[in-house]
C-alpha cells in the first residue's frame, strides 16, 4: 500500500474539527499578553548537552555525517531489555539581554520559580511549620516534568482585559489551603467551570497582583483589596500552562482521540461495555498485536530473528489461543492462519529495517511535520514494556500503550530552511546537518488501513504525555506502525494540538461529572434526584450516526433519558427506527434503573481516587491499602498445580510476587498493624504503586494473605532496577523501595450491567423479556402433565419418586410453563433437590438448561448433586472461586481444543451451562426501588405463577422454631420425625477430660460452659458474652470482636477434638473483618468453612457457630444486624446444633432481635458466660503472634510424644471474607463482585 502522507491543509482541517464548538479561528487567534511574565524569570535557552548513551533521552547535534556515525557506534547494544538512567535537568540562566533595570530585577528573581510562594503570606522569618498534606507534589528537583498544583475552585468571575472577556478563578491549593488566582483567557475562557470543581493547574504560579476590578470594588466599599495572590494566566500561547478539569476522572486516550468527531460517542462507550461486538477486523487486529508483541519480547531475550518459520509458529500459537473468537466469526483454523500470515508478512521487513542498535539508511521515518528538506531515520534499540497501563491523575488521563520502546531518531536537515513543508527539493549549495536523539516512545500498532490517521495521531500524542509522566523524562514524539503499508509515522507532540485535546478532555469530564445527582433544598429523598444533562447533544450527521457503533445506545438514551422529540432533524429517521417501539412506561423503567446504577458507580470513582489523593498510611488507616510493603526478591512461586498454571497463562496473572511489611523485616510485630485488618482479602483486585507518582505499576489480585505478608498475582513484571532508573532518588540511602498495595475498584461490572439492561430496549433486543419484566405481562401456562414423570428414564424416575407432594407439584408447574414459573422455597424445603431433579428431567426431554445464581456456592451446591450424571455440564467462571469437586466441569479441566470443531463440541454440546450473575441490593438506593428483587416484582404481579415448598428436611424442630415463629408464621413443617428429633452426638468424650486436665483455672460452679454447649440436648443456644466481657473494636471503619473470635475458636477446637468432622462445622458472621480474624484463628482447620450469610446459602452444616460481633456500651447494632433476611439465612444453615455468640445487652435494642430474645428466654436457650470465660481453658487460648497455633492434634498427644507436622494445606482455594457495612455500605454490585459472584 502506498505510504499515506498528509498536507498542511489536512492537518489544519483536523485541528478545526478538534476545536469545533470552541473557536473556529483557533490558530489565527492573537494570544493575550502574559501579564504575569513580568514577575517571573524568563530563562534563556541553554544549549542541549549530550548525556550518557544509557540515559532515557539524549540529544546530540553534529555538522557532518561522520560525527553522527561516531555517535551511533556508542549506542547501547541490541537484544538487551533496556534499563535506562534518567538525565539530570540542566540549570537555567536568566536572560542576559534585558536592560539594566530588568537585569537587576532578573538577578533578584534568579531561581524564583523554586521559591516557596506559599510561605510568603506568613512570617517567613519564623521557622516553617509542617503542613498536613493529602496529595502529593509530583516533581522532584531533577524532574523535567512541569509542576502540577491540585486546587478547588472557590470563586469564578468574568472580567474584561483589553476589551476581551476572561475568567478569574480564585482557587484553594488542596495541599496547603492557600489561595491562588487562575486567569483563563483566549480559548480557555470557554471551559465550563463552577464553584467547588477540582482542577489541576499544570505550570508555575507567579506572584500576581491585585486586579483592577478588585481595586474598583475596594474604592466603593470599606473592605480592603485582597492580598496579592500567586497567579497564573492560561492563554493560547505555546508556552502557556494547562488546566485539567475534574482530574480524578481518568479518561482513556482512545476515547479522547475520537472526540473531534463526536464527544457523545466516547461517553456512551464508557457507560456501556459491549462484549458481543466481535468483527473480523477486531479479531485479526488483536491477534496480530499479540504476534508482534511476542516477537519483540523474544527479541529482547536474543531468541528471535522474525523469520518466516518463527512467524508461522507464532501464528499457529495465537490461532489456538483465539479459537473462541474464531468460533464466533464462523472461521476455520486454516482460514485464520492464512489471513494472519498474510497480515504478518511485513513483520520480517520491519525487524530488518527498524529494530537495530543504530538507524539504517532504509529505516525511513515518515513525518508529516518535517521541515523543508528534512528526512528522518529510526532505530528501535530497546524494549521497555508491552501493554503498559499508565494512569495519570495529573492530566486526568489513562491509557494502555501497545509497546513502549527506546527509539533512536536521526534527523537530517538543511541549515537554511525552517519552513514546515515536506518533500521540498534541496539546493546543491545547501549543507546538511544531523540531529540524533534517543528517548523512550510509545509504539502504536495499527493493523488496519490508515483511514483514521487523525484519531491515531491524537491517541499517540496523548500516550507521549502519559509516558513522560511515568518515565520522568522528555518524550517529544510517538510512533505509529501501520502493518498493512509497512509505514512507521512519527507523531511529534505540539502544544497547540495538546491544548486542544486537553480542552476536549475537559469538555468530556464536565459532562461526565453531571452524572452525579444533586439534592436540592427541600427535595424529597425518595425517587430520582435532579440530574443535569450529562450527554452532549447529537451531531445529527446521517452518515456518521448511521455507521456509529454506539448508535443503538445513543438513540436509547436520547429517547428514555433525555426525552427528545425529533421529527425533523437529519437523523430523525434513524431515531424513529431505533426507538419508536419504546413505550413511555418502558422509557421510565430504563431511566430509573440506569440512574440507580450510576449511584454506585459514583462511589467507585470516589474510592479509586484515594490512590492519589491519600498517602498510603492515610488509606491504610481506612483499611483499603497496605503501606510500606517490601518486595521479597527471593520468593519463588509454586506453579505446579493445574489451576495455577491456568492462571499464569492468563493476562491478569503473568507474575507472582510476595510482599512483606517493612516492620516485620525489622522484627516488629504489632497486632494492630496486621494485614488482616481492613477491607482487603484473598481474591480482591489490587494495584501496586510506589509513592508519590508511580501509580498502578502493576495490577492483579491477592493470592494469599497473612498478618505480615501478602502474595499477589499481577499482569506485568516488577523490576526494582527499572524503578530506580526512573526515580533515581528512591533508595539513595540504601533503604529498600517501599510499595503501596491498594484495593482496586471494579468498573467493568457497571458497564456490563448497563449493557444487559439496555439490550432489553434495543429494536433488535429481547422483546419477550421486555414484556415480561418491564411491562409485567402475565406468564402463559399449558395444562400440567398428568401421570408419572419420565417413566422411560429409570434413573430419573427413581429420583423423582423421592420427592414429596409439594416438590412434585413444583416440577409439574415448571413443565407446564411457556414463560416462567416461581418456586418459593423456605429454608430446608429442598429447593436444591427440586432444581437438580428438574435439570435431570429437562435434559431427558432434550432441552438445554442455563443454571445461574448470584453466588458461586449456590451454583456449585446444585452441581454437586449432579456429579455422576451421564450428560455433559459446562461450568463457566473464575476457577479460583469454583468448588474443587466441580472443577471437572470447567473448560480448564478439559484437554485444550486445537480445532474449531473440538472447541464447539466443548462449548456448545453440553445441555447444562452453569454460571453466576450479578445481583442488586443497593442500600443507599432502596428508596428508589432497588430493594425489590425480580422474584418479588414478578410474584407480586402474578401470584398464580408461584409454587410454595413448606416441608423442610434440614433443621431439627428447635432450630426450625426460630424461623417459623419469627419469619414464616408457622407455615414451615419438618418433613419427617427423624428430621424433627435430629441431634449432634459426639464420639470422643475423652477430649473434654484431657481439656480439663490441662486447665489451670477451675470452671464455674455451675459447670463447664463448653460442656454445656456440646451437650446433645443443647440444640439451640445464645451464648451471652456480656460478663466476659467481649467488646467489639474498630479497625479503620471496620468492626471486629477479638474475644468473641477466641470463644468461637475454642468451641470449634472442642467440636473437632470430640470427633465432629471439620466438614460438618460452619462459622458464619456478617462482618468482613471478623471473617479474616476467624480465618486466621482457624487456619489449621481447612475443612471448617468460614462464611458470610450470602455465601452460606447452600452450605448446610451439622453445626453452625454464629459470631454476632456487636458488643458495646452505646448499644450500636449497625445496619447489618438489622437485615433480618441475612440473619435468617445464617440461622437456617444448621441441621443439628446452632450456637450464637453475642452481647444480649447490645443486640436486644434492635426490635427484630428483641422478639428473638423473648423466644429464646421462653425456651431457656440462653447461656450466660462467666467472667473471663475466654481464659478458663488455657490449652485452648490462641497465641497472638505465632507461626502456628496450638491445635487439637497437640492436645491429644502425650507429653512425650513427638510433635506431629502441621496438617497439609488443602487443595481448596483460600477462603474470602464477606462484605462489611463500612466500605461497601450501599454498594451492592461491588459487594457481589468482591464476595465472589462474578
Amino acid at each position: 500500500m502506498v505510504s499515506t502522507s498528509h498536507t498542511e491543509a489536512e492537518e489544519s482541517a483536523f485541528m478545526t474539527d478538534l476545536l469545533s464548538g470552541i473557536d473556529d479561528s483557533f490558530f489565527d487567534a492573537i494570544p493575550s499578553p502574559d501579564r504575569s511574565s513580568k514577575m517571573r524569570k524568563t530563562p534563556s535557552k541553554s544549549p542541549k548537552k549530550p548525556f550518557a548513551v544509557s540515559s532515557l533521552c539524549t540529544s546530540v547535534r553534529a555538522s557532518t555525517f561522520a560525527d553522527t556515525t561516531h555517535h551511533q557506534q556508542n549506542l547501547s547494544p541490541i537484544r538487551k531489555k533496556a534499563v535506562f538512567q534518567t538525565p539530570r535537568k540542566p540549570k537555567l540562566k536568566h536572560n542576559e539581554n534585558r536592560g539594566s533595570e530588568k537585569d537587576s530585577l532578573g538577578s533578584l528573581l534568579e531561581g524564583a520559580e523554586d521559591w516557596d510562594w506559599e510561605d510568603m503570606d506568613s512570617d517567613f522569618m519564623t521557622p516553617k511549620k509542617s503542613v498536613k498534606r493529602t496529595s502529593y507534589s509530583h516533581c522532584h528537583p531533577n524532574d523535567p516534568r512541569p509542576p502540577s498544583t491540585r486546587c478547588t475552585v472557590k470563586e469564578v468571575r468574568v472580567t474584561k482585559d483589553n476589551g476581551l472577556y476572561q475568567k478569574e478563578l480564585t482557587v484553594v491549593v488542596e495541599s496547603s489551603s492557600q489561595h491562588r488566582r487562575v486567569i483563563l483567557q483566549d480559548d480557555w475562557f470557554d471551559v465550563y467551570i463552577r464553584h467547588g470543581d477540582e482542577i489541576n493547574i499544570i505550570g508555575t504560579f507567579s506572584n500576581g497582583s491585585t486586579s483592577i476590578d478588585d481595586i474598583s470594588r475596594a474604592s466603593t466599599s470599606s473592605t480592603p483589596p485582597p492580598a496579592t495572590l500567586p497567579s497564573i494566566s492560561l492563554t493560547s500561547q505555546p508556552t502557556s500552562g494547562l488546566l485539567i478539569l475534574h482530574p480524578d476522572l481518568l479518561i482513556t486516550a482512545t476515547s479522547l482521540s475520537s472526540t473531534p468527531t463526536c464527544v457523545r460517542k466516547p461517553i456512551l462507550a464508557t457507560l456501556i461495555h459491549s462484549s458481543s461486538d466481535v468483527t473480523p477486523a477486531l479479531v485479526w487486529g488483536n491477534m496480530l498485536h499479540e504476534i508482534t508483541q511476542s516477537c519483540l519480547i523474544d527479541w529482547t531475550k536474543g531468541e528471535s530473528e522474525w523469520d518466516e518459520r518463527e512467524i508461522d509458529q507464532k501464528v499457529d500459537k495465537e490461532v489456538r489461543r483465539g479459537l473462541g473468537d474464531l468460533l464466533r466469526l464462523n472461521v476455520t483454523v486454516d482460514q485464520a492462519k492464512r489471513e494472519l500470515k498474510l497480515r504478518a508478512i511485513g513483520l520480517k521487513a520491519f525487524r530488518e529495517r527498524y529494530v537495530h542498535d543504530t538507524p539504517k539508511p532504509e529505516a525511513i521515518l515518515t513525518n508529516t511535520r518535517s521541515e523543508r528538506g528534512q528526512s528522518s531515520l529510526l532505530a528501535i534499540s530497546g524494549l521497555h514494556d508491552i501493554e503498559e497501563d499508565i494512569w495519570s491523575p495529573k492530566y486526568g488521563l489513562k491509557g494502555k500503550l501497545d509497546v513502549s520502546v527506546q527509539a533512536i531518531i536521526e534527523d537530517t536537515i538543511t541549515n537554511t530552511s525552517r519552513q514546515y513543508t515536506q518533500n521540498a527539493p534541496l539546493r546543491p549549495s545547501e549543507s546538511l546537518s544531523v540531529a540524533s536523539q534517543t528517548h523512550p516512545t510509545p509504539l502504536e500498532l495499527k493493523t488496519g488501513r490508515s483511514t483514521q490517521v487523525m484519531e491515531h495521531r491524537a491517541q499517540t500524542m496523548l500516550y507521549t504525555l502519559l509516558m513522560e509522566e511515568r518515565y520522568a523524562t522528555p518524550v517529544p514524539s510517538g510512533l505509529l506502525y501501520y502493518t498493512q503499508s509497512d509505514e512507521v509515522v512519527r507523531v511529534p507532540r505540539t502544544m497547540n494540538e495538546m491544548r486542544a485535546l486537553i480542552q476536549k478532555r475537559n469538555e468530556m469530564a464536565g459532562y461526565m461529572m453531571r452524572r452525579i445527582p444533586s439534592e436540592k433544598k427541600g427535595q424529597k429523598k425518595e425517587g430520582i434526584k435532579d440530574v443535569e444533562d450529562f450527554l452532549p447533544p447529537t451531531i445529527n450527521d446521517t452518515r456518521i450516526c448511521g455507521r456509529c457503533y454506539v448508535v443503538n445506545t445513543c438513540m436509547l438514551y436520547r429517547k428514555a433519558v433525555e426525552r427528545v422529540r425529533d421529527t425533523s432533524s437529519p437523523i430523525s429517521d434513524i431515531y424513529s427506527l431505533k426507538t419508536s417501539h419504546i413505550t413511555p412506561t418502558q422509557a421510565e423503567f430504563f431511566k430509573k434503573w440506569e440512574y440507580l446504577i450510576s449511584l454506585e458507580e459514583h462511589d467507585l470513582i470516589r474510592f479509586r481516587k484515594e490512590l492519589w489523593t491519600m498517602t498510603a498510611k492515610e488509606r491504610q488507616s481506612h483499611g483499603r491499602c497496605f503501606a510500606d510493603m517490601i518486595l521479597d526478591e527471593l520468593y519463588r512461586h509454586d506453579i505446579s498445580t493445574p489451576q495455577t498454571v491456568s492462571k499464569r497463562e492468563s493476562r491478569i496473572h503473568q507474575f507472582t510476587y510476595r510482599f512483606v511489611k517493612a516492620n516485620a523485616l525489622l522484627g516488629i510485630h504489632n497486632p494492630g498493624d496486621s494485614l488482616l485488618n481492613g477491607h482487603m482479602s484473598v481474591g480482591d483486585a489490587v494495584t501496586v504503586s510506589v509513592e508519590p507518582d508511580l501509580l498502578a505499576l502493576v495490577r492483579g489480585f491477592i493470592v494469599s494473605l497473612t498478618p505480615d505478608e501478602v502474595v499477589i498475582g499481577v499482569d506485568h513484571e516488577l523490576s526494582l532496577s527499572v524503578i530506580r532508573a526512573r526515580r533515581p532518588y528512591l533508595g539513595q540511602d540504601g533503604s529498600p523501595i517501599a510499595f503501596r498495595i491498594d484495593k482496586d475498584e471494579l468498573f467493568g461490572g457497571m458497564g456490563r450491567i448497563r449493557e444487559n439492561l439496555a439490550c432489553l430496549f434495543y429494536a433488535d433486543g429481547d422483546t419477550q423479556r421486555l414484556e415480561l419484566v418491564v411491562d409485567l405481562r402475565a406468564p402463559r401456562f399449558t395444562e400440567e402433565p398428568s401421570g408419572p414423570l419420565a417413566p422411560e428414564h429409570e434413573a430419573v424416575a427413581k429420583v423423582l419418586k423421592l420427592l414429596n407432594k409439594n416438590q412434585e407439584a413444583a416440577i409439574r408447574k415448571v413443565l407446564s410453563t411457556l414463560d416462567y414459573s416461581l418456586i418459593l422455597g423456605m429454608p430446608g424445603t429442598g429447593k436444591t433437590t427440586v432444581i437438580a431433579a428438574l435439570i435431570l428431567l429437562l435434559v431427558c426431554q432434550g432441552k438445554s438448561v442455563l443454571l445461574t445464581s448470584y453466588t458461586h456456592s449456590a451454583v456449585d451446591t446444585i452441581l454437586l448433586k449432579l456429579k455422576h450424571v451421564d450428560f455433559k455440564i459446562l461450568r463457566l467462571g473464575n476457577v479460583d472461586k469454583i468448588h474443587p469437586d466441580v472443577y471437572k466441569f470447567t473448560l480448564a479441566a478439559l484437554k485444550p481444543a486445537t480445532t474449531i470443531e473440538q472447541l464447539e463440541n466443548q462449548v456448545m454440546s453440553p445441555p447444562v451451562v452453569a454460571t453466576t450473575c450479578l445481583s442488586i441490593d443497593h442500600r443507599e438506593a432502596k428508596r428508589g426501588g432497588l430493594d425489590v428483587s425480580l422474584f418479588k416484582r414478578l410474584s407480586e404481579a402474578h401470584p398464580e405463577a408461584v409454587v410454595d415448598l413448606t416441608d423442610q428436611y434440614r433443621m431439627n424442630e428447635d432450630i426450625m422454631l426460630l424461623s417459623n415463629r419469627l419469619i414464616y408464621s408457622d407455615r414451615l413443617r419438618c418433613g419427617s420425625e427423624a428430621v424433627a428429633k435430629r441431634s449432634l452426638r459426639l464420639s470422643n468424650f475423652d477430649f473434654l477430660d484431657r481439656l480439663h486436665d490441662s486447665t489451670t483455672k477451675r470452671c464455674s460452679n455451675h459447670g463447664c460452659w463448653i460442656e454445656h454447649l456440646l451437650n446433645e440436648k443443647c440444640k439451640v443456644v445464645f451464648v451471652d458474652t456480656d460478663d466476659v466481657p467481649a467488646r467489639d473494636s474498630r479497625v479503620g471503619d471496620l468492626t471486629q470482636n477479638i474475644t468473641e473470635a477466641n470463644l468461637v475458636h475454642q468451641v470449634a477446637e472442642c467440636l473437632v477434638g470430640c470427633g465432629v468432622a471439620e466438614e460438618n462445622i460452619g462459622v458464619i458472621t456478617l462482618y468482613r473483618q471478623q471473617i479474616k480474624l476467624l480465618s486466621h484463628r482457624l487456619q489449621d482447620h481447612k475443612g471448617i468453612e468460614i462464611l458470610t450469610a450470602d455465601r452460606s446459602q447452600g452450605r448446610d452444616k451439622e453445626v453452625i457457630i454464629i459470631s454476632m460481633v456487636r458488643s458495646n456500651d452505646s448499644g450500636q447494632v449497625g445496619d447489618l444486624l438489622k437485615d433480618w433476611r441475612r440473619i435468617n439465612v445464617s440461622f437456617t444453615r444448621a441441621r443439628s446444633k446452632l450456637v450464637i455468640f453475642g452481647s444480649r445487652s447490645t443486640l436486644q435494642a434492635e426490635p427484630l432481635l428483641k422478639e428473638f430474645f423473648e423466644l429464646m428466654d421462653s425456651k431457656g436457650w440462653i447461656l450466660q458466660l462467666p467472667p473471663n470465660a475466654d481464659t478458663i481453658h488455657s490449652s485452648l487460648i490462641t497465641p497472638t503472634s505465632t507461626p502456628r497455633k496450638r491445635t487439637v492434634i497437640d492436645l491429644t498427644q502425650d507429653d512425650d510424644s513427638p510433635s506431629p507436622r502441621a496438617p497439609s494445606r488443602s487443595s481448596k482455594k483460600p477462603r474470602r471474607g464477606g462484605v462489611d457495612e463500612g466500605l461497601l455500605k450501599g454498594r451492592p454490585i461491588l459487594r457481589d463482585l468482591l464476595n465472589g459472584t462474578s
